[in-house]
């Protein structure tokens, strides 16, 4: 995997990015309640979405055009553009208060739009980064966002500040990734031309919808679960879908590392050949910890979500609809990525209609219906489909070359893993204590299971180790 030490920088940088999550979230559910974390929860998801509307594009715009040519102003282009449209995006939102806090549950006008800023800078940061091929540095800002954040959060909360030491929290957070991210960021000081203007707009005309549909797959669940559910409710639901997300950033690691090489080759040549085999190699690696963590949570998930506090196991089965939905999602984030990659955003937006379409009804019609559950069936269900229209749509460009034999083989590798798991607790026990340390030994046991029956994904870890692994061979 030429490749392979950047995504795994990126993936231990969002992995210790995951950690601090995990160690705030966990500390917010057991001080704040289900109930108050919770309406954190909704905040979020709202600013989430808003911050759609603040960026339309200008992002993902960014890095496709920063990746392809060193010519052109596009980073000046880029922020004067994002300025506007978060003036705009900020006067709605202050306009609309009132109904707005209605449904938030408490008075939070003023920190939406606050964290809007924030947020939209250090998205910015990181599209500009990644698009000068600094995604090693891109994949830093994250990490350094949700530990800052966590820190003050944590912090605050022990000393009685609630709800709003957590909001507080998060826009420390955001403010010291951005200023990060603006440090490596190299841009000259100049007027930017109506062209680099129009090169930005052409591809985020398009790409928007993509974040549209990002969005729609992380929380358009739990945008429509507040109008049918107590947050107590929503709480629970969003610990289990922060479980299954953290199995899933190894994938997403990859598809961000190759995104540049491939957009690269293909504005150079229209020989596919290299693509494919970048495809390829994101499909392989896609599924890595969300098979392992699929069969895992269905052993020991129910235990593992009591350590968010009294009532977060109900979430056990929602918890395993929503990785199975995550390891979906994982493959077609890879097609989708390589359609972007090749400059066909007119395709990646037609597939993101009929996503956000196929999630917004069968989330509207499915929560009425069976509540939370409705909400996992939907968001999995419209991932299929996602997943299924990509795979269709990047065959007329590119060569699929599947990577059948290394995804049996993560599978394979799991059978010992789930074996030990299994008679670990029904001897050991089941107390939280002892499933942790279960969880470790069967995190090893499969990683060793893949090392001794793959000989690509050997290849792979001896590659892109800064050491020798004694005693293997490839």
């Amino acid at each position: 995997m030429k490749h392979g030490r950047t995504a795994i920088v990126n993936f231990l940088s969002r992995f210790s990015m995951s950690i601090a999550g995990f160690i705030s979230t966990v500390t917010l559910t057991n001080l704040l309640g289900r109930d108050t974390y919770g309406a954190y929860v909704v905040v979020i998801s709202v600013l989430a979405w808003v911050s759609i509307a603040g960026n339309l594009g200008i992002a993902p715009a960014l890095r496709k055009r920063l990746s392809e040519s060193t010519e052109g102003n596009f980073v000046v282009s880029g922020l004067g553009m994002q300025l506007v449209l978060y003036l705009v995006v900020a006067s709605v939102l202050w306009t609309v208060r009132g109904p707005l806090n209605t449904y938030l549950g408490v008075e939070a006008t003023n920190v939406l739009i606050a964290l809007l800023g924030v947020k939209l800078l250090v998205k910015i940061a990181q599209a500009i980064l990644e698009g000068q091929h600094l995604v090693h540095i891109a994949s830093v800002i994250s990490p350094v966002e949700m530990i800052a954040r966590s820190a003050v959060q944590v912090s605050l909360v022990v000393l009685g500040f609630d709800l709003y030491g957590a909001f507080f929290g998060y826009f420390v957070g955001a403010i010291v990734a951005a200023a990060v991210g603006a440090y490596f960021v190299r841009f000259s000081i100049s007027v930017p031309t109506k062209q680099d203007v129009l090169q930005l707009t052409s591809y985020a005309k398009f790409s928007w919808f993509a974040q549209v549909k990002g969005r729609a797959f992380l929380s358009m669940d739990t945008i429509i679960l507040a109008f049918f559910v107590t947050n107590g409710v929503i709480a629970v639901y969003e610990v289990a879908w922060n479980v299954a997300s953290m199995l899933a950033i190894f994938g997403s690691s990859v598809a961000r590392t190759l995104f540049p090489e491939i957009s690269e080759i293909s504005s150079e040549s229209s020989d596919y050949e290299g693509v494919s085999e970048y495809l390829r190699i994101g499909l392989a690696y896609s599924g890595l910890f969300l098979i392992p963590g699929l069969v895992g949570g269905a052993l020991v998930g129910d235990v593992l979500l009591t350590i968010y506090g009294d009532g977060f196991d109900t979430g056990y089965y929602i918890l395993l609809i929503l990785t199975f939905a995550r390891l979906l999602y994982a493959y077609q984030m890879q097609f989708m990525s390589t359609i972007d990659a090749i400059d066909r955003p007119d395709i990646t937006f037609r597939i993101n209609t009929a996503f956000v379409g196929s999630n917004v009804v069968l989330n509207v019609l499915l929560v009425w219906q069976y509540g939370w559950y409705g909400a996992a069936v939907a968001t999995t269900f419209s991932a299929a489909v996602s997943l299924l229209l990509a795979y269709r749509s990047i065959r007329r460009f590119v060569t699929v070359d599947m990577p059948y034999r290394p995804v049996a083989k993560q599978f394979l590798s799991v059978v010992p893993m789930a074996g030990v798991v299994l008679v670990g607790r029904e001897f050991v026990g089941s107390s939280l204590p002892v499933v942790i340390v279960l969880v470790g030994i069967g995190a090893v046991i499969y990683f060793a299971s893949l090392v001794t029956v793959s000989r690509e994904f050997r290849t792979t870890v001896e590659d892109n180790l800064p050491w020798e692994l004694p005693g293997i061979s490839r």
